[in-house]
């Protein structure tokens, strides 16, 4: 019997661990309060995704407001490089523009989004 996972929210992080909670042979059930799943990705900048920094992972820890460290076992274990490594693997190729921040080279977050949503979809889990 497939353990059963409930992912409340359908954001970019949400779809992602419905994805490999699937991949891992979960039956998976997304919970998404918005009209469409990835729907905040769709405004993040400007329309464009921001999709993440490209510095080195200490260099982006020491960057973050107040205590930023607690992020540094969930950057070891998926790191921005591997985001943008998911990203192109899947056909969204990447630019890294001023201070370090990457976007699609689209410049279209509903690419963005698209990937996300397939992950977690194609592996069987209903949002």
């Amino acid at each position: 019997m497939a353990m059963k996972v409930i992912v409340v929210g359908g954001g970019a992080a949400g779809m992602m661990a419905a994805g490999r909670a699937a991949e891992l042979g979960a039956e998976v059930r997304v919970l998404e309060k918005m009209n469409q799943p990835g729907k905040k990705l769709l405004i993040t900048g400007k329309g464009r995704c921001n999709i993440t920094n490209y510095g080195e992972r200490d260099k982006l820890i020491k960057s973050m407001p107040g205590n930023g460290s607690f992020l540094f076992s969930a950057f070891s274990a998926f790191s921005n490089y591997d985001l943008i490594s998911f990203l192109q693997e899947r056909g969204v190729e990447t630019k890294v523009e001023r201070g370090e921040r990457v976007f699609p080279v689209s410049d279209d977050a509903e690419d963005v989004a698209r990937v996300f949503r397939a992950y977690a979809e194609q592996r069987g889990s209903r949002i």
